[in-house]
């Protein structure tokens, strides 16, 4: 892997560890200035996990013997001096394959799912959630030929009979006879394949996603549909000896044409074994001309744009890597490959992934430096009674001491006040979360499920779940409006709090009802995608229709359970802002008053009190700063193209600003 690429992942794990360490700061520096809350502190602690659990996933796709596993050898294995990805000429990879690095587990394996669990009806996400069935191989990476031995057993295969791979989901069009018994044929033996290898790039949070032919992706739908819409970067391989085949173009038209959030991708098609268009005979020139022929033809055929179709050789990259053949090397033309998919899989995960971390850290740290500004000016308005005060006016400290009691009920009258506000917007939220009750769905799944379990046409599988789709959005509709109106009492509490008490708030986190609907609508568009092509093939094989529809089925139940989850918390941080300002309130009032008291009984001095209160706005306006720089070093994790963070009414501070040194 070149150092462009190698240094794109790095400074990434760089940014993605940085954006850590200001979540860190952020939950120390909230300790610091007695603003800890344990739901803020737990939703801190989700944004750093979702940071450090995180992938930036490359999908390999296309038809037997384009080279993908080669590739894959070539961009990522070659300091190994030998191919640790069993590519030789032949399907190669038999199942889909994941490499990456386990952060949780920490060790190096290679898992294998039996095929027989396609004819049962739990998804690929469900078995990839759960490690119970899988048959696990530890992986010695100290050996690089052990390694390599160990990995073979991802190409293994098994013979059935037509009918049994029929049942298992394969199309028996697609499949080989086995030579020495025609009445079988020989399936994977294995229906995925996870490898947890410590490889620098994989330790930082690369994931690479390698794929078998068409018959892979057409029998397990959860491929297109499900994972690979998550990855950043999807690479497309072809045969420059062959160009876009029936079946390639059948591979790109159902699986990857209309990809949801295709736009959001780096996806290229790649124009691989180019070298089979070196003519010796031929000048450089017209190999180069050939090449970029074959290059735009490609482009055309796919309907993308030139730029691409990026033509290589993985196999001459790989050999020109190994033997340290810089003129192989360029003439392999990997490196711009390498530049291109450096770029546009960092992009695409900076601008969604950290982008969605950063400006919710942002959000809470403006809230939090609200309520050190009010807390500020409190101080500055004690610090100038203070100053009103004289050996020859010490009876004004009895005015003082009046007024801070009457403050004192002022704050429990206003407390009081906004409690009835306080109390319909819980009552509301009550009602939310029953819109989004487990009973809600209950009625609505158990009659899918009923359905799914003895329906006997595909269509009526088809119709029952655009049924319950519709029941769905039925549901996502009631909880919609009462989100609204939570919204909209939410930001009239905020309002009433901020006149009420003359100071400034930002306005509360609003429950993303928006985001959530979008989020909703692409799970069903994802189901509702299966076109024709996939009926086809699932009218034959019920075990994997009834599997697909259990697996969208699923994915509401998952929705819902989130949705809950992220209802709960909200609730339970909306009003912290209000009753942490009531706090610190309060409790400064009362400090206020016991200073007065020790000083009518001469216990104190003026200039004693002055000088502690000098030294609390100092600690104040420090840690403004400290909060105001978290602010500024999350901008600067930002992607280039994203607005720096504009903190509504936070502003510098001066050093004599309100007060005397």
């Amino acid at each position: 892997m070149n150092q462009n690429f190698a240094g794109n992942i790095g400074q990434f794990s760089r940014r993605r560890n940085e954006i850590g360490k200001s979540l860190n700061r952020f939950r120390m520096w909230l300790r610091r200035n007695n603003l800890y809350e344990k739901q803020i502190d737990q939703h801190l602690s989700q944004l750093k996990t979702s940071l450090d659990q995180d992938y930036l996933t490359i999908a390999f796709i296309g038809e037997f013997s384009r080279g993908k596993t080669e590739l894959i050898n070539a961009l990522f294995f070659t300091q190994y001096g030998q191919r640790i990805l069993h590519s030789e000429v032949g399907r190669t990879t038999m199942c889909p394959t994941e490499l990456f690095y386990d952060k949780q587990q920490k060790y190096c394996y290679l898992r294998l799912l039996p095929i027989e669990t396609r004819l049962k009806q739990s998804s690929l996400i469900d078995y990839r959630k759960n490690t119970q069935n899988w048959i696990e191989i530890k992986l010695a990476t100290d050996s690089a030929q052990e390694m390599s031995v160990t990995l073979q057993a991802i190409s293994q295969t098994k013979k059935v009979t037509i009918e049994q791979a029929k049942q298992l989901g394969f199309d028996a069009d697609l499949l080989q006879p086995c030579l020495d018994d025609k009445s079988k044929v020989e399936v994977p033996k294995w229906r995925h394949a996870m490898v947890s290898f410590d490889h620098p790039l994989l330790k930082q949070g690369l994931r690479i996603l390698d794929t078998p032919g068409l018959n892979a992706l057409g029998s397990e739908p959860e491929l297109t549909l499900k994972l690979l819409p998550q990855v950043q970067a999807i690479l497309f391989l072809l045969s420059a000896d062959s160009g876009v085949t029936a079946s390639d173009m059948k591979v790109w038209e159902d699986h990857i044409q209309n990809i949801e959030g295709r736009s959001e991708l780096g996806l290229y098609a790649v124009l691989n074994k180019i070298d089979s268009l070196w003519d010796e005979l031929s000048s450089p020139k017209k190999i180069e001309l050939a090449i970029k022929q074959m290059t735009q033809l490609t482009a055309r055929q796919l309907q993308i744009d030139a730029s691409q179709v990026l033509p290589v050789s993985a196999q001459k990259a790989l050999i020109g890597k190994i033997q340290n053949d810089p003129h192989l090397l360029a003439k392999s033309q990997i490196n711009h490959l390498e530049q291109m998919l450096a770029t546009s899989l960092i992009e695409n995960k900076e601008n969604h992934q950290l982008s969605s971390v950063i400006d919710k850290s942002q959000s809470m740290i403006r809230s939090a430096l609200g309520i050190i500004n009010n807390q500020r000016d409190q101080l500055i308005n004690q610090q100038q009674q203070f100053e009103s005060i004289t050996d020859l006016n010490k009876e004004k400290i009895n005015s003082l001491i009046s007024n801070n009691e009457a403050a004192l009920i002022d704050l429990q009258k206003k407390s009081l006040s906004v409690k009835p506000s306080q109390r319909l917007l819980q009552r509301q939220a009550r009602i939310l979360h029953s819109a989004m009750s487990n009973e809600t769905l209950a009625k609505e799944v158990e009659v899918a499920l009923d359905e799914l379990v003895n329906s006997k046409t595909t269509f009526a599988l088809f119709k029952q779940l655009q049924n319950f789709f519709v029941s769905v959005k039925g549901i996502m509709a009631q909880f919609s409006r009462e989100a609204e109106l939570t919204n909209k009492m939410a930001l009239s509490l905020y309002k009433k709090f901020a006149k009420d008490f003359d100071i400034e708030l930002i306005e509360p986190r609003l429950f993303p009802v928006v985001k959530l609907n979008r989020n909703l609508d692409k799970i069903i568009a994802r189901s509702e995608k299966i076109d024709k092509n996939f009926l086809i093939t699932f009218t034959e094989h019920s075990v994997a229709i009834k599997r697909f529809f259990s697996g969208s089925i699923s994915d509401i139940l998952d929705f819902f359970k989130t949705t809950r989850h992220d209802l709960i918390d909200w609730t339970k941080n909306v009003l912290n802002p209000i009753n942490q300002q009531l706090r610190i309130q309060k409790h400064l009032i009362l400090s206020h008053r016991d200073d007065l008291l020790k000083l009518k009984k001469d216990d104190a001095n003026i200039e004693g009190k002055l000088k502690a209160i000098h030294h609390l706005l100092d600690d104040i306006e420090i840690e403004r700063d400290t909060g105001l720089e978290l602010l500024h070093t999350l901008d600067r994790q930002k992607p280039t193209n994203a607005k720096p963070s504009k903190p509504n009414n936070i502003v510098p501070l001066s050093s004599a600003a309100g007060r005397k040194a």
